[in-house]
């Protein structure tokens, strides 16, 4: 699996929604391998481990998203879109 990297970025030019589903994107990738990983290992400790590790990274992407969300309903109050 590669792993994509930031390098490229012009972070002084993202919104704080855009860094957000970067964010969520990585973390997303990162469950991914790890799933991955517990599905090649052979070692049930390791998977067991390996899938923990996918789990948090979900919880992590779910905060993220949460975030995001807030934040986006939060502007469209401020600009009136919002129902």
């Amino acid at each position: 699996m590669p792993h994509q990297t930031h390098d490229n970025l012009n972070w002084n030019e993202m919104s704080i929604q855009d860094i957000l589903k970067l964010a969520i994107a990585d973390e997303e990738e990162a469950r991914d391998y790890y799933r991955h990983a517990a599905d090649l290992t052979g070692n049930m400790h390791t998977r067991r481990v390996l899938i923990s590790l996918a789990d948090m990274e979900q919880e992590h992407a779910d905060t993220l998203r949460k975030e995001l969300e807030e934040l986006l309903l939060q502007r469209d109050l401020e600009t009136g879109i919002a129902d």
